[in-house]
């Protein structure tokens, strides 16, 4: 069975959700022959590359909040972190352009540690202040504490075109699925989630996914057989 998780690393409800699923599927009977990729979705494709910004006034211009009611909203996201289990730091983040790290998750995805680079970048952006957003060098050092080799991943950086078509493909497919927003989770191309939603839900939806991706036996005809227990012998 296939998982298909459309995501941005700007996104805290993709972190928050990344950890409700992971929870569920480590309780998934058939865990092992789930295949999750990591799709990419630009929460702000227009914003400028080599830029950040403070997340507190991005969220306070986006929406028409004072800064205050801005950091209150990071406060509770903060919270809803914590009782998942992570780490979430409140002031001091930075937002900005994530193509760079979608191309770079495609390249990860290659060599099958897809899942290891998402969770470094959550992490520096989350449970870290020091901007990560507009700086190439904070990239390639967080990828590189993650166990990837330095050289592969500034390589990568340096082309633009390389894994550039593939971002571009995953927006594409979610436009068609008529996706806008993130986190959004879509099981065999047969079911869909919206939203970090909690893990019983998630675990819900696995095991209807998997019931239903199984063959099942057609029964032309049923007569006298044996089973288990013995054979049924008529009687005269």
């Amino acid at each position: 069975m296939q998982v298909e998780i459309w995501t941005d690393v700007n996104c805290p409800f993709c972190y928050i959700g990344k950890k409700r699923f992971s929870d569920a599927l480590a309780t998934f009977d058939h865990a092992d022959q789930v295949n999750v990729v990591h799709r990419s979705f630009e929460l702000d494709p227009t914003a400028p590359t080599g830029t950040s910004g403070n997340v507190i006034d991005h969220l306070a211009r986006k929406y028409g909040r004072t800064p205050e009611e801005a950091e209150a909203g990071e406060r509770q996201l903060g919270a809803s972190a914590n009782e998942a289990g992570l780490e979430y730091v409140v002031t001091g983040r930075d937002v900005g352009n994530s193509f760079d790290m979608h191309r770079l998750l495609h390249w990860a995805k290659e060599l099958g540690r897809q899942e290891e680079l998402l969770d470094a970048l959550y992490l520096a952006n989350f449970a870290d202040a020091a901007p990560l957003f507009g700086d190439a060098e904070r990239l390639v050092q967080v990828a590189v504490d993650a166990g990837f080799e330095e050289a592969a991943v500034r390589e990568v950086l340096d082309d633009p075109i390389r894994y550039a078509e593939d971002v571009r493909q995953d927006e594409r497919q979610a436009q068609e699925f008529g996706v806008n927003g993130v986190p959004f989770y879509v099981f065999d191309r047969k079911y869909a989630v919206s939203g970090a939603q909690p893990s019983e839900l998630f675990s819900q939806v696995l095991d209807k996914a998997w019931t239903e991706a199984q063959p099942q036996p057609l029964v032309v005809a049923d007569g006298e057989a044996c089973g288990p227990d013995g054979c049924a012998v008529p009687q005269n």
